[in-house]
């Protein structure tokens, strides 16, 4: 079967979209405020709430199809090229089989699949994509203001002690040795986060089908990729290789680092795609380079979820050792 491309209708904190069922199929209906790279997909993954109950229901549908009608009215500060914007699902239908952790002859979830802790794990695999999103800009704009400094920054001949060159002005060197070290440790947390996460899967028996254990979707890599061999907290990885082994524990551990890595990434990628501009000075700020769409993109992205809440949940780890209640964002 060819690789097809995947898009997304999901955000459970509004019941937006309606379903309905005739039997041997559910239908959709409604829209979306946001969806995720469905312009330019193959299939789409809609979401929805069953009409008279507050279960939510996934599934996979073609994106081309009379039903799902894109609106391209993204207009956001950031991720301009996304096509992040509404959509509209007017009567897709799709068989009852075709519901995820589904019954299809009792219409109810399956508790033994979708009661595990593991069920729940995507939430902070996706949360952990994020962060590397930020990370990965942040990079990028790291590595783009280092070159513009060196081939185009001018030095500040006011300050009593003259540089010929940007790259001889202290304060300069200051900070991009400070970012630098900055993005080389939110690295590191990253990395050792991707570990945990893929020994989840593998000790669950998803061996090869972790969504982030082998793809690399940073912008740039100036800086160290050390992995971490240790586990959270001391877990230990069990052998049976089932989902059923996956403990809530395990899960809710794993779930407060990556809570850690998207606070520190997020308040990194900020500080770096803003502080850039005072090593640049006032002619980087020209739309010809672009500078500001590492900002714009980390700004508008990063406020999908609070990150206030990511610092709640591992406040709480830390104070009380209570591991956080999955949720649609935990």
């Amino acid at each position: 079967m060819p690789s097809r491309f995947i898009g997304g209708a999901v955000n459970p904190r509004d019941s937006d979209l309606k379903i309905t069922s005739d039997g041997d199929s559910i239908i959709f209906n409604g829209a979306k405020n946001f969806n995720t790279g469905g312009v330019v997909s193959d299939l789409t993954v809609l979401e929805g709430v069953l009409e008279g109950t507050e279960d939510h229901i996934f599934t996979f549908v073609n994106t081309v199809q009379p039903g799902i009608t894109f609106a391209h009215n993204w207009d956001s500060i950031g991720l301009r090229l996304t096509e992040s914007g509404s959509v509209k699902i007017d009567n897709v239908k799709v068989p009852c089989t075709d519901a995820l952790g589904w019954d299809s002859s009792t219409k109810r979830p399956i508790s033994d699949i979708l009661g595990l802790p593991f069920a729940s794990l995507l939430l902070p695999t996706i949360q952990l994509v994020f962060s590397n999103f930020y990370l990965g800009i942040a990079q990028g704009a790291l590595a783009a203001a280092t070159k513009y400094t060196v081939n185009g920054t001018r030095p500040w001949p006011y300050g009593g002690d003259n540089k010929d060159k940007a790259v001889d002005e202290w304060y300069i060197i200051e900070r991009y040795g400070t970012y630098r070290a900055h993005l080389q440790a939110a690295d590191a947390l990253a990395d050792r986060a991707g570990d945990e996460v893929a020994r989840l899967y593998k000790d669950a028996g998803q061996h090869g089908s972790t969504p982030i254990a082998d793809v690399d979707h940073r912008t740039s890599s100036n800086g160290s990729n050390g992995h971490s061999s240790g586990h959270v907290n001391g877990s230990k990885g069990t052998a049976s290789g089932s989902r059923s082994s996956i403990t809530a524990q395990r899960r809710g551990e794993v779930a407060t680092l990556v809570a850690s890595v998207k606070v520190v990434t997020t308040d990194t990628g900020l500080l770096v795609t803003n502080g850039v501009f005072e090593m640049l000075g006032a002619r980087a700020t020209g739309r010809k380079y672009g500078f500001d769409r590492f900002w714009r993109d980390i700004r508008t992205h990063s406020l999908h979820d609070p990150v206030a809440y990511k610092k709640r949940e591992v406040g709480r780890y830390q104070l009380l050792d209570e591991i956080p209640e999955p949720t649609w964002y935990t």
